[in-house]
């Protein structure tokens, strides 16, 4: 039979007992609230200086309490904090041992005009919002390894592909490009969610505010939140920014996922485009001649564990009424596990690509003649021969057969081949030279030929890197300004703490 759990909770003066040790341990959220520990610091602490500017918390008894806190913070960084399933939560642990050191006349004034619940959530958000800033720059720092290794390959011709078949030759340098574009968008989606998560609940009470006569926008200050998460209602019950996330999460684990898929399939020696370097791959424990690029392949995995993450978050919300649950806790554990993976893929990623191998000459092996030259052929023929584009696509398609029948490549053809075409599907007169076919199924040729804005022509690559970096870094200077503003906040609080607490 499980024996009581020793320890009266600060909590539970309405309950006869307490919870017996496999209820507390089963109760408890002390783990994943670790990770919250100086985040419920400073948030009390932020709390008792509007208090006390209030008028509500003494000096004496504040110069207590912050005194308390400072101390309860260093033993927690000197690693002499530890916390059993007697505890319901990091908060109730804080108070307790608040009220323990300075009585509960000072002590108990801590948690005046605040619930769990608008604590919690505010935690949450202090400690999110770190998370996604720093998501961030794991996010640009991918971002200008994939465009500086775009740069080096501007030129550097290659096979596109859909439907996994040859489709148009274009460069490393654009593929690497489109998928700086594709993180800068994860990028956007990440600056958009902070502004979300930066709002503070702080004063929202259980759910419907408090008759104490606290100041939100003192804390909002003293916090370094851009914002009042307004409605109190709202502020406590809800997770939407918790799952939205989860989400971005997701979005950037599926990106980087298809940019794994490309790098494994390309390390095969049938491919060998690229190679990683040994940091990042593996060996084998009987076959000596492995290279295994298990490192990509284990992040390709964990994008599924991003996905469970996500899904997990929404059926936790799902179908649970308005106002705090305690369903709402278990939100935590999972949101920490899926920011702490997208962060580390992130920066695997980007040491990845920064040091991986690429091989110009095995890329351009299969552009010569190949017959993803045939939409060049097309197009070649519908602008200078008087075609239609469908007429000249048949033609093409015409033509690819009768090289194929020849065993013989695209830049084979003559003038000829394609006059005997023209007049055996549509019996036209068409005259080309050996010059233009040549043009046409030249590939380098025709990758100066593409015109559209965003093709893979090499100068159309350079300017897109241009630009793009450009907005990468401005991208860049709005984290390091919103990264300074949460530090500048928090300097402040702690030099009121230290002053108040004189």
């Amino acid at each position: 039979m499980a024996k009581p759990v020793t320890q009266g909770s600060l909590f539970r003066s309405r309950l006869a007992k307490e919870f017996d040790d496999k209820t507390a341990a089963f109760h408890t959220s002390v783990n994943e609230d670790l990770r919250i520990f100086e985040d419920d610091i400073n948030c009390t602490t932020a709390h008792d200086i509007m208090l006390h500017e209030q008028g509500i918390i003494p000096t004496k008894e504040l110069k207590l309490i912050l005194s308390a806190l400072e101390g309860i913070r260093q033993k927690w960084r000197r690693g002499e904090v530890t916390i059993g399933a007697e505890y319901e939560d990091v908060h109730e642990y804080i108070e307790t041992t608040v009220i323990k050191q300075i009585g509960i006349e000072a002590g108990g004034m801590i948690h005046t005009g605040r619930s769990r619940n608008d604590q919690v959530v505010t935690d949450i958000k202090l400690r999110l919002r770190e998370d996604v800033l720093n998501i961030s720059e794991a996010t640009l720092n991918l971002v200008d390894a994939l465009q500086r290794r775009a740069t080096e390959h501007a030129e550097s011709l290659m096979i596109l592909y859909t439907h996994g078949q040859h489709a148009q030759i274009g460069t490393m340098g654009a593929y690497l490009s489109s998928h700086a574009d594709i993180l800068l968008r994860d990028q956007r989606r990440l600056a958009e969610l902070y502004a979300r998560v930066n709002t503070n609940p702080l004063g929202a009470g259980p759910v419907g505010g408090t008759s104490i006569n606290i100041n939100r926008k003192r804390t909002t200050e003293l916090l370094g939140f851009d914002a009042i998460h307004e409605n109190s209602i709202d502020a406590t019950s809800s997770r939407d920014w918790a799952m939205e996330a989860a989400s971005v999460c997701a979005i950037t684990m599926g990106d980087l996922s298809r940019l794994a898929a490309d790098i494994l399939e390309w390390s095969t020696v049938e491919f060998g485009y690229v190679e990683l370097a040994d940091e990042y791959a593996s060996s084998s424990s009987i076959m000596p001649q492995k290279k295994n690029p298990s490192t990509i392949e284990l992040l390709r995995g964990k994008t599924g564990e991003a996905y469970g993450a996500l899904v997990e978050l929404l059926t936790m919300e799902k179908g649970v009424p308005t106002g705090y649950v305690q369903d709402l806790q278990e939100t935590k554990l999972t949101l920490w596990r899926t920011l702490d993976n997208t962060q580390i893929c992130l920066e695997i990623m980007a040491g990845a690509v920064a040091t991986m191998k690429i091989k110009p000459e095995r890329l351009a092996r299969p552009v010569q003649g190949n017959f993803a030259m045939a939409v060049e052929l097309a197009e070649t023929l519908a602008n200078d021969a008087g075609l239609s584009f469908r007429e000249s696509y048949k033609i093409a398609a015409d033509l690819v057969n009768l090289t194929i029948s020849r065993g013989s490549t695209l830049d084979k053809l003559k003038p000829e081949d394609v006059t005997a075409s023209a007049e055996r599907l549509y019996k036209k007169k068409v005259k080309v030279t050996q010059a233009l076919i040549d043009k046409a199924t030249d590939p380098k040729k025709s990758l100066q030929r593409r015109v559209s804005l965003g093709s893979p022509r090499p100068e159309e690559v350079k300017r897109m890197l241009r630009e793009h970096g450009a907005e990468a870094a401005e991208q860049r200077t709005k984290l390091d300004e919103r990264r300074s503003r949460l530090q500048t906040a928090l300097d402040k609080l702690h030099a009121t703490a230290a002053r108040l607490s004189a």
